[in-house]
C-alpha cells in the first residue's frame, strides 16, 4: 500500500502560494544585501574608530575587495590578461553588469585609451547621504574602480584623483581613465 498525498477528502493540496525569483532578482537581491553589509561595516567602524578611521580602512578595503572581484571575473572569462582597450571595455561592462547591477549608473565614452565616466545613479552617495557624513567619505566606489584596474594591471591614473564624495561636494561625479595600452599606441 503506497501513502497518498492528498487529503482523505480526495481534494489536491493547495499549491505552494510562495512565489520563485527570477535570476534577475536574485542577482538584484545579493547585490543589495552585499552593499548593505558594506555599509553597516563601514557605519560600524565610524562609530569606534571615527570618521577618518572608517574611510582609512574603507580605501584599503574596498580597493583589495575590487582587485580580488575583478580576478576572479577575468580567471571566470578565461581572460589572464588585458591585452586590447576593446577588451578593456568589455571587461569592465562585465564587471559592472554582474557586481553592481542597478545599483550605479554612468554615461560612458572612449577616446583612444581615454575612459571618461560620468556618474548619474552612486549607491554609495544615496547611502551616504542618507547617513548624514556624504560631505566627510570618501569615494568608495573610486577605490573599487582603482582594484579593477591593479588587478587588470592598467594604469590606477584617475582623473580627479579619488576622493571625498564628488556628489556631496560639486553636485556631479566623472572620472577620466588613461586605460591606453604601451602596444596599441
Amino acid at each position: 500500500m503506497s501513502a497518498d498525498p492528498t487529503p482523505a477528502t480526495g481534494t489536491t493540496p493547495p499549491a505552494d502560494p510562495t512565489p520563485e525569483l527570477t535570476a534577475t532578482q536574485r542577482e538584484e537581491l545579493l547585490r543589495r544585501s552585499w552593499m548593505a553589509t558594506d555599509g553597516l561595516w563601514y557605519y560600524q567602524t565610524a562609530m569606534s574608530g571615527g570618521i577618518d578611521g572608517a574611510n582609512e580602512a574603507n580605501i584599503a578595503v574596498v580597493r583589495e575587495f575590487g582587485r580580488q572581484e575583478m580576478v576572479r571575473l577575468m580567471r571566470g572569462l578565461g581572460i589572464e590578461k588585458v591585452e586590447t582597450v576593446e577588451q578593456y571595455r568589455r571587461l569592465f561592462r562585465a564587471a559592472v553588469d554582474l557586481y553592481l547591477g542597478s545599483l550605479f549608473e554612468a554615461e560612458e565614452s572612449f577616446d583612444g585609451g581615454t575612459h571618461d565616466l560620468k556618474v548619474i545613479t552612486c549607491f554609495a552617495y544615496k547611502g551616504v547621504k542618507k547617513a548624514g557624513i556624504d560631505k566627510v567619505y570618501h569615494c568608495g566606489p573610486g577605490e573599487r574602480l582603482t582594484g579593477w584596474l591593479k588587478a587588470m594591471d592598467l594604469p590606477d591614473d584617475i582623473d580627479p584623483d579619488v576622493g571625498l564624495c564628488q556628489m556631496a561636494h560639486t553636485g556631479s561625479c566623472g572620472y577620466r581613465l588613461q586605460v591606453g595600452l604601451p602596444h596599441e599606441s
